[in-house]
């Protein structure tokens, strides 16, 4: 007779995540949640340790210029992740409304076996120890060093936003992200050039106007795009070059393997081809900017 094998139920865990600290914290660090994967490898982190998330919730000032513009609210929401919008409610509105829905969800659902507050403020502390006084175990997930490493005494388990992402995920939204962009971006020049055959006009792909205006579509920060854009040239997918538009001087850029294509049509000239631009530099200036928004 076969043996059934018992299996530990899975933990069910809640995650509530002050994500403008988190946000702040890793603008500092010239990151972001997408680039990091965050939320796909928090599921996994999760899964490989029999953890169950039941829920996951954000709380944030969605307000902020470059979460605005790149509707960064719909992304979330789009992971699965409830966002809770704190706008003009004060300081410390967010860390109240966190601390009472954690409150709510303890008192109201016996099925939340372990909460995870995602936070560096050191007042967090008196949740922490109400979560463990209430018999429910409690970790402390910190992004970067700013942190009080006494508030982890007062949580069962202290994970790291570091820790978390040192796992390996397969399928990242980023990477869907760029795919996209990339395609589209790879149709316009294909587009442009065929119009250029039929009316002699070719619409260049000018970098401003591209880190302005498609981060709407695309549903990521003007850093974030810039810094696809640089993944894309450091692997010599695409170059750039200079051009003029009503007397001005842009920078634009086009797929590399329509480089000669682009030469031999009289579009762009040798000595007009930036032989190393710094990307790097302009993903730089965009993150400086977000961090003083």
């Amino acid at each position: 007779m076969l043996k059934t094998k018992r299996t530990e139920p899975p933990v069910n865990a809640a995650v509530f995540i002050d994500y403008e600290n988190v946000y702040r914290a890793l603008l500092k660090q010239r990151t972001n949640v997408l680039r990091c994967a965050f939320f796909e490898k928090l599921r996994k982190w999760c899964a490989d340790r029999g953890r169950r998330l039941v829920r996951t919730v954000v709380y944030c000032n969605f307000d902020i210029r470059d979460l605005h513009e790149s509707y960064h609210q719909s992304v979330l929401q789009n992971y699965g992740v409830e966002t809770v919008h704190t706008s003009n409610q004060g300081k410390n509105y967010a860390d109240m409304k966190l601390t009472i829905d954690v409150l709510t969800s303890m008192y109201s659902n016996d099925n939340i076996d372990e909460f995870f507050i995602m936070s560096n403020d050191k007042d967090m502390t008196p949740l922490l120890n109400t979560i463990r006084a209430n018999k429910r175990a409690v970790a402390l997930i910190t992004t970067g060093d700013a942190y009080n490493p006494a508030v982890c005494e007062f949580a069962d388990t202290h994970v790291t936003f570091d820790e978390i992402c040192s796992e390996v995920v397969e399928d990242r939204v980023i990477d869907r992200i760029a795919d996209n962009y990339w395609r589209g971006f790879k149709s316009y020049i294909a587009s442009q050039l065929l119009q250029h055959e039929e009316t002699g006009v070719f619409g260049h792909q000018g970098l401003t106007y591209v880190l302005k205006n498609q981060i709407r579509y695309h549903k990521v920060m003007q850093y974030e795009l810039a810094s696809i854009l640089k993944d894309l040239y450091d692997a010599d997918e695409i170059f750039f070059y200079y051009y003029t538009f009503k007397d001005n001087e842009f920078v634009g850029f086009a797929p590399t393997e329509r480089r000669q294509e682009l030469l031999d049509k009289e579009l762009i000239r040798e000595e007009d081809i930036i032989p190393d631009f710094d990307l790097a530099g302009e993903v730089e200036i965009l993150y400086s900017e977000a961090c003083g928004s």
